[in-house]
């Protein structure tokens, strides 16, 4: 949930104007704390409020990232560098607009708009996603409902996807 919780107060980072992105910490607010594409991230939000008890010079958007970048390592993934610096916004004034997150449902040309805002490539798209392999799906911690594809995609058929997109095959879970 920490690499998704910095994921998505990251992702919605527009290049083109400088909005969205990890510094506010504007998830603590509607809309975007209602987003759909955010659901159950309230969950790891409450779980790291007693880092930032503990550390109160830190702000929620250090913490969220410093969060994910761990997890990752915890998981067996590289050292992420990370560096301190964000700030917290006071109100949702900042919030992104809904629907800046990617939505694979969508097809592969909405997931490249959506990377492309940010700076990405195609594949940085195919590393970047490769983050829905981590952990287990939950109906309350996803805005998928808690669907999941039904075969484990490597990077090499995420990127045939991409390139000629058949339609995902989904599968429940639990």
């Amino acid at each position: 949930m920490a690499v998704r919780l910095a994921w998505h107060a990251s992702g919605t980072y527009s290049k083109h104007d400088d909005t969205g992105g990890s510094d506010g910490a504007t998830m603590r607010f509607p809309p975007e704390k209602e987003d759909g594409a955010n659901a159950g991230l309230g969950i790891e939000r409450d779980m790291l409020q007693e880092v930032k008890r503990q550390h109160p010079d830190l702000s929620y958007a250090d913490i969220w990232t410093l969060a994910g970048a761990h997890a990752i390592e915890i998981a067996g993934g590289p050292p992420i560098e990370h560096k301190l610096g964000r700030t917290d916004a006071q109100d949702g004034s900042a919030c992104p607009a809904v629907g800046r997150l990617p939505d694979a449902s969508q097809g592969a040309e909405h997931l490249r708009e959506v990377f492309y805002r940010m700076g990405f490539n195609d594949e940085d798209i195919v590393a970047l996603s490769g983050a829905h392999t981590l952990g287990r799906c939950h109906k309350v911690r996803t805005a998928s409902g808690g669907v999941r594809m039904r075969e484990r995609w490597y990077a090499a058929d995420f990127w045939r996807w991409l390139r000629m997109p058949p339609a995902p095959q989904y599968l429940g879970c639990a």
